[in-house]
C-alpha cells in the first residue's frame, strides 16, 4: 500500500540527476581547490556506491550502502558553510556496541553513540544536528525513521518523530506569526475530554493549566519548536483527531514567531526537514539543544548493519533470513527504502546549507 509519503518522494533517478547536476556548479564552499574536488569525487563514488548496492542482496548491501551514505557526507561537509578544515573526514566517529547479542538480545538493544572525533560530529556540525553523543539503543534510532513502522524492528520505538504543516502559504502584512498544525502528538497528551457529540465538556481551570503543562514538558524535547505559543492561552488546548496508520493520534495547532515579510509555509519548513514531501520535526537525543536529523539517523543504522554484515557474517544471515528471525523483513524493508531516502536527504541538506537556510 503506498502511502501519501510515496507518492511525494521523487524518483532516485530524479535525485540523481539533480545530485550529479550540483557537480557543475559552485556549492556553498565547493566553490574551487580541494573542497570542490572532495564534493564531486564523493558524490561520484556515493552514486556508484548506491548504484550497486541497489542490484544485491541483504548479505552485503548494508555495507555498500554505509560507504555510499559515508561519501555523501563527506559532500555534504566539504559544501557545508558551517564547517572549516574539518571538512577531510577520517574515521567514522561513531561506535555500537557488542554485536555478537543481536543475535540473542535482539537488534534493537545495541547501544550507538556519537564520538567527539570523525566524520559522524562533523557532519552532525554541517547539519545544525544533534551529534547523539549519548548512548541509545539502535531500537530507538530505527523507530525514527519515516516507514520504519510499516514492517517494525522487534524491540523498536520509544520515540517520536512529528510534522509540522502550515495552515496558509500566503503572506499577510505585518504578520510576525505562522500557524502550524502539528502530529502525530500522544494521546494521554489530553486531559480534557470532549462529549460523544462533539462538544467540549466544561473543565476546570487547573485541569487546563495541567494539560498546558503536559503539553510544554512534551515540546521542550523538540528543540526546533521553541517559541511556539496557543492561538488562545485561555481556552482548553484545541486538540483535534486522527489516525497515523493505524495509531490514533492528537493534532493541535500552535503559532510560532517569524518575519514578518517570510510565508508561513516557509517559515515552519526551517523548522523541520523535508523527507519525502513531509516536513518532519525530530527530538533531542542528547544534552545539547539541538534536533536529531534523519541523515545521521540512517548513518547510526546503516553503520551497525554494515558492521554486523562485515565482522559477525553468521549472526547477520540468521538476522536476515525470514524463517528464522523476525528482524529479516523489517531490515529488507529498511535497507530497500535507504537506497532512496539517503540521497534525497544528502540533496536536500547541500541545498538548504548552500542557500543559507
Amino acid at each position: 500500500m503506498s502511502t501519501w509519503a510515496d507518492l511525494e518522494a521523487a524518483p532516485i533517478k530524479q535525485i540523481w540527476q539533480e545530485l550529479r547536476s550540483l557537480r557543475s556548479q559552485k556549492v556553498g564552499r565547493a566553490i574551487g581547490g580541494d573542497r570542490r574536488a572532495t564534493f564531486n569525487a564523493a558524490l561520484e563514488q556515493a552514486e556508484q556506491l548506491f548504484t550497486a548496492a541497489s542490484s544485491i542482496g541483504t548479505a552485503t548491501q548494508p555495507i555498500l550502502l554505509f560507504y555510499g551514505l559515508s561519501q555523501l557526507g563527506r559532500a555534504v561537509a566539504a559544501a557545508s558553510n558551517k564547517v572549516g578544515k574539518e571538512y577531510k573526514l577520517t574515521g567514522h566517529g561513531i561506535k555500537d556496541g557488542e554485536l555478537q547479542g543481536a543475535a540473542s538480545l535482539g537488534l534493537a538493544q545495541l547501544v550507538v553513540q556519537g564520538l567527539p572525533n570523525g566524520s559522524f560530529p562533523v557532519v552532525a556540525k554541517a547539519l545544525d544536528a544533534s551529534p547523539m553523543s549519548e548512548p541509545l539503543p539502535l531500537g530507538k534510532i530505527w523507530g525514527l525513521l519515516p516507514g520504519a513502522e510499516r514492517f517494525m524492528l522487534p524491540g523498536s520505538g520509544g520515540l517520536q518523530r512529528l510534522v509540522l504543516t502550515p495552515e496558509s502559504s500566503f503572506i499577510v502584512p505585518g504578520v510576525e506569526t505562522a500557524r502550524g498544525q502539528l502530529y502525530p502528538l500522544p494521546m494521554e497528551l489530553q486531559l480534557s475530554v470532549a462529549d460523544p457529540a462533539g462538544a467540549r465538556v466544561p473543565v476546570e481551570d487547573k485541569v487546563i493549566d495541567k494539560e498546558k503543562k503536559v503539553l510544554g514538558e512534551f515540546l521542550a524535547g523538540y528543540p526546533s519548536l521553541m517559541g511556539w505559543s496557543l492561538p488562545d492561552p485561555v481556552q482548553p488546548i484545541p486538540y483535534g483527531r486522527g489516525f497515523y496508520g493505524t495509531q490514533p493520534y492528537l493534532d493541535v495547532s500552535l503559532l510560532f514567531p517569524k518575519p514578518s515579510d517570510v510565508d508561513e509555509g516557509s517559515s515552519l519548513a526551517q523548522r523541520g526537514v523535508e523527507y519525502h514531501g513531509e516536513n518532519y520535526i525530530y527530538p533531542r537525543l542528547d544534552r545539547t539543544m539541538l534536533p536529531a536529523h534523519p541523515l545521521l539517523l540512517w548513518w547510526s543504522v546503516l553503520f551497525t548493519l554494515s558492521r554486523l554484515a562485515r565482522y559477525e557474517p553468521n549472526v547477520w544471515l540468521k538476522l536476515t533470513s525470514v524463517s528464522e528471525d523476525a528482524s529479516a523483513v523489517p531490515i529488507e524493508y529498511i535497507l530497500g527504502e535507504a537506497t532512496r531516502a539517503v540521497p534525497e536527504l544528502a540533496l536536500r541538506a547541500i541545498i538548504r546549507d548552500a542557500a543559507g537556510d
